[in-house]
């Protein structure tokens, strides 16, 4: 129960701090205390071997997708750094243009390999709705691209879209292999090619591709899906880029987690922990704003400026000065 309330309050300090520093979160701990001692009583808290995401995590996803209702679950998977120290692989599920934290792993700087990708979707997989209720879909971009990713998803009834390189080889019928970059796709445009075989080495699919080359970048991007490859394959992969304001509710524009200065991975990981609660509250506040017709106490109602996090937060810091209800929860829905 200590580290229980131990996380309740730090949930709630990182909810009103404007970083995650600790001097800064100890100093919104609704608790007495000289802020030196309440600095050591987090860092105690993050270095406890007991904190775990199975332990104080895993029971929060497991209720979010009991009340998902949600037609799709939209997994995401990406890597984030910090500075140039540390890794970290995030598995999420969009929502709301965002995305829900549902598992991580603190790694070295640098890519990840297939095996620990795997290792983090067989983390989240138990407590998924079955194939047979939702849509499951996994996005990510070409650093997730390897074969083993991809039969794990077929594996579970899974549909995937990840990104490949240009150098990857594929071929058509009894066609020679050649490297998706000679696929002919004017600037601005996009290319839809079915049934393919991805990689001479492991011949596997068939499989779909999508090549799209933006007018604002330089080469095109290529695309192996599951699905039909169609313009409405490419608008459900645009599932993938939610994860990046995601981040950055993290870093620079939401918890500056940079300014937590933590070098162990255990204590970063614990970190990380209080954060995804928090985000989980947040989401829950904000969805509760727009259910309540609450959403024009901090928007223009001709106005949808603020994303879902944003009014979310936002109304947890004017809750402190206002007396105004604050609802706890940790799960979401797509009823409004």
């Amino acid at each position: 129960m200590t580290q229980v309330r131990n996380q309740a309050l730090v949930t709630l300090a990182l909810a009103y701090s404007p970083n995650c520093h600790l001097a800064t979160l100890a100093t919104l701990l609704p608790v007495p205390g000289q802020r030196e001692n309440l600095v050591q009583r987090i860092r105690r808290w993050l270095a406890s071997q007991a904190v775990t995401q199975h332990r104080c995590y895993t029971p929060l996803v497991r209720q979010l997708f009991a009340q998902w209702s949600g037609a799709e679950v939209g997994l995401v998977l990406d890597r984030t750094d910090i500075e140039d120290q540390w890794s970290i692989l995030m598995l999420a599920v969009a929502f709301r243009h965002r995305a829900l934290p549902l598992a991580w792993c603190v790694l070295p700087f640098g890519g990840t390999n297939a095996e620990t990708q795997v290792a983090l979707l067989k983390q989240v997989q138990p407590y998924l709705p079955g194939p047979k209720q939702v849509r499951i879909t996994l996005y990510g971009d070409c650093e997730f691209r390897a074969v083993k990713v991809q039969r794990y998803c077929q594996a579970h009834h899974w549909h995937w879209q990840l990104g490949l390189k240009s150098d990857i080889l594929f071929r058509q019928d009894t066609a020679d292999w050649q490297p998706l970059r000679a696929i002919v796709v004017p600037q601005g445009q996009r290319c839809y090619i079915q049934d393919v075989i991805l990689t001479q080495q492991h011949a596997f699919g068939p499989v779909n591709l999508i090549a799209d080359w933006t007018s604002d970048e330089e080469t095109p991007r290529y695309v192996v899906t599951d699905q039909r490859a169609d313009r409405y394959a490419w608008r459900r992969g645009r599932k993938r880029f939610w994860i990046e304001p995601f981040f950055r509710d993290w870093k620079s524009y939401g918890f500056d987690l940079e300014s937590s200065k933590l070098v162990h991975p255990h204590r970063l990981a614990t970190l990380l922990l209080g954060m995804a609660t928090t985000t989980l509250w947040i989401m829950h506040i904000g969805q509760w704003l727009i259910e309540t017709g609450r959403r024009p106490l901090l928007e223009a109602r001709h106005k949808r400026d603020y994303s879902i996090f944003r009014l979310g937060r936002d109304y947890a810091f004017r809750s402190q000065f206002l007396d105004w209800p604050l609802p706890i929860g940790f799960t979401v829905s797509y009823a409004s």
